[in-house]
């Protein structure tokens, strides 16, 4: 089974969001710290395929990651 997640870094709250979702479930989850919420995200998807889809097996995880940053070249 794959999970394809989404994380996406927003500067304004200072926060990750990783959503996933598919036809039979959807996953939204927060928090400070990237390697944080990876770990939070195992956890939940772990979850999800055991007690929601009733899955026993591989579970693998495609992670997209947005985020963008500014810089200043100063000459």
């Amino acid at each position: 089974m794959e999970f394809i997640v989404k994380f996406t870094w927003y500067d304004d709250e200072n926060i990750w969001l990783a959503t996933s979702s598919n036809e039979k479930f959807a996953m939204t989850l927060d928090h400070g710290s990237f390697d944080a919420l990876l770990e939070r995200v195992k956890v939940a998807l772990y979850d999800i395929a055991e007690i929601d889809l009733g899955y026993k097996g591989e579970i693998k995880l495609k992670l997209e990651v947005h985020r963008t940053i500014s810089m200043d070249v100063v000459a």
